[in-house]
């Protein structure tokens, strides 16, 4: 069996560059490092490498819009190369973001394996309500990292409804997620595609104690997913004229409160419009009225700089402005 992919030592050290991690968390790769991600310590570091990874690498599909050749390549040093090496602020989408922050976490020490979630219909920005809730296909990409015997569920890829620490696998518990009101809790349940009786973990959150829950996304209990099944997700992903990826820009960062403790708001950008909300107001919204402004908006909000050829690669798409 091939080992699995992992960085250098050079490399997670510009990771930690790239994330802005404090130096008391830099903690050096090989055995100091994994005797405190499978020690005692091992949930605060994983949640602080979370934390820091939301907060300064986009959730963002420009690849499939300001790009010559529209691909997006999940090889891991390909990854590395794009989200670290390039340094002009890029991120990505979950099969992106996701299988990098494996590659970081196992690099580090971590026990982990990856699996796949099924996108739930009220996982639109604009729904308010859970009726009629349906599940998509795979799509999703999504880390289980166990720490002494416990396992967690790890996404720093699900833009604004993602979760923002590690989620123990357990029935129900409720976890403040955004300040200052945001919920999530994962629920074992069934659900209502399957004629079966399997259950799997649902993953919901609400903006506030008395709003219903919302599911956004559902996934395995106990099933792994290898690279091979990510390319194929990818591939439909970031091709398919269903994906909404493929038809509008999409960026998303979480916003850090002032002692680096939790995430407080995020900024947005869905297509023409763009939005920043802190301790639940909304501090910026802005309605684009040509490329110039949206692409000064992602330098200046995102912290993404696009050269020139990626600039010209969104001519004559739907996805463009004017």
């Amino acid at each position: 069996m091939a080992p699995k992919p992992t960085y250098t030592s050079d490399q997670i050290h510009q990771y930690y560059d790239r994330i802005q991690l404090p130096a008391e968390h830099r903690h050096e790769p090989g055995s100091a490092s994994t005797a405190i991600a499978q020690g005692p310590g091992g949930l605060e570091y994983l949640s602080i490498l979370q934390r820091y990874t939301l907060v300064n690498i986009p959730f963002e599909n420009l690849a499939l819009h300001y790009a010559r050749n529209k691909v997006v390549d999940i090889d891991p040093q390909i990854l590395f190369g794009k989200v670290v090496s390039k340094k002009s602020g890029r991120g990505g989408y979950c099969m992106e973001m996701n299988c990098l922050f494996s590659v970081i976490l196992r690099t580090l020490g971590f026990k982990l394996y990856s699996t796949s979630g099924r996108v739930s219909s009220a996982a639109s920005p604009d729904a308010d309500n859970a009726d009629d809730v349906h599940f998509l296909g795979f799509a999703h990409h999504i880390n289980i990292v166990t720490i002494q015997g416990v396992r967690y569920h790890v996404d720093v890829a699900f833009g604004g409804g993602g979760p923002t620490k590690p989620l123990p696998l357990e029935d129900g518990r409720v976890h403040s997620n955004t300040r200052p009101s945001q919920e999530v809790r994962l629920r074992f349940d069934t659900i209502g595609e399957n004629e079966s009786n399997n259950k799997l973990w649902i993953y919901e959150i609400r903006s506030r104690p008395e709003k219903p829950w919302l599911p956004q996304y559902c996934f395995p209990d106990d099933l792994e997913f290898h690279p091979a099944d990510f390319e194929s997700m990818n591939f439909f992903t970031s091709t398919s004229s269903t994906s909404f990826f493929t038809w509008m820009v999409f960026v998303v960062k979480r916003v850090l409160s002032e002692d680096g403790r939790e995430i407080v708001g995020e900024s947005v950008m869905m297509g023409r419009k763009m939005y920043r909300r802190v301790l639940g107001m909304k501090k910026v919204e802005v309605e684009f009225k040509t490329e110039r402004e949206r692409v000064e908006a992602l330098e200046k909000e995102f912290g993404i700089v696009l050269d020139e050829q990626e600039r010209r690669g969104i001519l004559g798409m739907a996805s463009s402005i004017g």
